[in-house]
């Protein structure tokens, strides 16, 4: 029967896990045998002592802080203390950290405190599984637990073991003393992802079709002409559905062949374990989504919120994430949720998020909308690899408001899709904001979709950011909603009909107008526009057939571009004379665009309906 020393890994465990790649022991006044009980983040600002046993990770300070060698002072009944530097940087404060017996860690600047934070407290978690001694029985192993699982493969094979899912995502990986992990095996640790360039769609193709252990080299930029690497991999399927891959690191010396047979022999093991840690993260997942919908549809908000441990009185704001365009082979929805989820456990973020239709909408406690969109960038970068994705974020709000804060991030996300589908599209066009009145400069408007995050297509933005655009989507659909409002009707003045069939195709009027290559005065012959010229009429004509008529477009031009004729005709590719006589025309036909009223709701009509 196997024994275990210890519950709580000890610090040469933690290191050994975390990859000596990162972290490095620069002292150790009680050596590298004692015990972890968890990560803990230094507070500069809490007089309570770190918790006993701890990794404190000293994030904000560094080796040439003034404060760092008193704080580690202060470090008393800690086990050890992380500081972010180089290991002969940190040297110098190694006296500093043994005065209060804590083991003093650099940390290389490669992994983020959050990530370090997630492997301290899984490797706690994993505790006796990570000092049990070898030779486990593979049947004994806990259904579901998959740590167990790969650390019992990696010892059978000696050799590293890692399960991904179908979308490259790890989800497990061995960590067994004495074996050697390569770059590749590092990177995927530390970005919980497989680069893309080492994930081809073919190779998981073949292992999640043939049921076989297939050998593959590695590949740039891990792999050289004198340095080569070869891993195994198996798909692993529950009857005919497929659940992910197992991947076995060989190195340099492959595996015998009688060896991959058994890799197939694990593959299939793995599956009924993949099956039971889905089943329980689901049904966790819909427990979760259910009180996620009661706060974003205002049902006893204070009560979902705390159910789901978040401060229903401190900011909350509601984060939607969907996709643009997914690929040939990439699921929506669930996989949507999936990768959103996951992201936020594996960088400790607190979270609570839901799928409906194939929106995520996420409840993230944040202390301003800034650190939120920083977070949501990150997040859309991280998971846009494999498919174009926007994310939108609603006002900051307590948890009685979350209905308006999800409405005004359902409102962003419109207005940051419509910017990704039309990158060149300004707030003009409705997918920004455009001033319009008196005073306003042309342009002001800024296109939504600056701040993009994720790759081509891919947006992120607040609604603070999108709220011009946003809010014009908005007066859209209320338009839609009620269609007897005044705004859809014609100017009074103005009869209503389609072009007149007279009107040349350049938008020179037939008569009584200068041509665009004739400069005058720009006044018509008669003091009055011509019976062949396009009435008004032909603005309404134009909204209801989805389409701008020449007169339209040379209003909406010469608002948008606020009286200024010169810059309205080179939009409009005519010559200015021309684009006078229409203005001037719509005047005589009872609509003066010299009104700042009559231009609003002109714009409006044209830009909305």
């Amino acid at each position: 029967m196997n024994q275990v020393e210890y519950l709580e890994p000890s610090l040469a465990q933690v290191v050994e896990r975390i990859g000596t790649r990162y972290v490095t022991v620069v002292g150790a006044p009680r050596g590298v045998e004692v015990p972890v009980s968890g990560p803990a983040i230094h507070d500069p600002l809490s007089s309570v002592p770190p918790r006993p046993g701890s990794m404190v990770l000293l994030v904000g300070l560094t080796a040439g802080s003034p404060e760092a060698a008193a704080t580690l002072r202060g470090l008393g009944g800690a086990t050890a203390a992380v500081l972010r530097a180089d290991a002969r940087d940190a040297a110098p404060l190694a006296e500093a950290a043994a005065q209060a017996g804590v083991a003093l860690v650099a940390l290389e600047s490669a992994m983020s405190w959050s990530h370090l934070h997630t492997l301290v407290e899984e490797t706690v978690l994993l505790g006796e599984n990570l000092v049990a001694a070898p030779g486990g029985d593979l049947g004994s192993v806990p259904v579901g637990d998959l740590n167990t699982l790969v650390n019992l493969i990696a010892e059978t094979l000696d050799r590293p073991v890692g399960i991904v899912d179908t979308q490259w995502r790890l989800l497990a990986y061995s960590a067994v003393p004495g074996q050697v992990n390569d770059d590749l095996q590092r990177d995927v640790i530390l970005n919980r992802v497989v680069p893309e360039r080492n994930a081809p769609r073919e190779t998981r193709r073949l292992l999640l079709t043939t049921g076989r252990a297939l050998r593959f080299l590695t590949n740039a930029p891990y792999d050289t002409a004198d340095h080569t690497i070869w891993r195994v991999g198996a798909g692993i399927r529950g009857g005919q559905e497929p659940l992910g891959m197992l991947w076995v690191l060989e190195g340099r010396d492959q595996l015998p062949d009688d060896r991959l047979v058994l890799v197939e022999e694990f593959a299939r093991l793995a599956a009924a374990h993949l099956l039971r840690a889905r089943t329980a993260r689901t049904a966790d997942r819909e427990r979760h989504g259910e009180l996620v919908g009661q706060a974003l549809d205002g049902t006893n908000p204070r009560t979902a919120c705390r159910r789901l441990g978040l401060d229903p009185d401190a900011g909350i704001a509601v984060l939607a994430v969907a996709g643009l365009s997914l690929g040939a082979d990439d699921p929506p929805g669930e996989h949507l949720l999936d990768g959103v989820a996951t992201y936020f456990d594996a960088y400790r973020r607190s979270a609570a998020c839901v799928l409906r239709a194939e929106t995520v909408y996420c409840l993230v406690p944040t202390p301003d909308l800034t650190a939120l969109r920083e977070i949501a960038a990150d997040l859309v970068r991280q998971l846009g690899r494999r498919g174009r994705l926007v994310a939108a974020i609603g006002g900051r709000v307590p948890a009685e408001a979350l209905p308006r804060s999800r409405r005004e991030a359902d409102l962003a996300l419109a207005a940051l899709r419509a910017s990704a589908a039309d990158p060149g599209a300004t707030a003009g066009s409705g997918t920004a904001g455009t001033a319009v009145g008196p005073g306003s400069t042309a342009g002001s408007g800024t296109a939504v979709g600056s701040g993009t995050a994720g790759g081509p297509g891919s947006a992120v933005g607040t609604i603070d950011e999108v709220r011009a655009a946003a809010t014009l989507i908005e007066l859209r659909a209320l338009l839609e909603d009620h269609p007897g409002l005044l705004l859809h009707e014609a100017d009074p003045a103005l009869p209503t009909g389609t072009p007149s069939s007279g009107t040349p195709s350049s938008g020179t009027p037939s008569s009584g107008a200068p041509s665009s290559g004739a400069p005058s005065s720009g006044a018509p012959s008669s003091g009055a526009p011509s019976s062949g010229a396009p009435s008004s009429g032909a603005l309404s004509g134009a909204l209801s057939s989805g389409a701008l008529s020449e007169t339209a477009e040379s209003a909406l031009a010469w608002i948008e571009s606020h009286g200024d004729v010169r810059a309205a005709a080179r939009r409009l590719g005519v010559h200015p004379n021309t684009l006078r006589y229409r203005v001037r025309k719509l005047a005589a036909d009872g609509l003066d665009l010299s009104d700042p009223q009559t231009r609003l709701v002109t714009w409006l009509r044209l830009r909305l309906l």
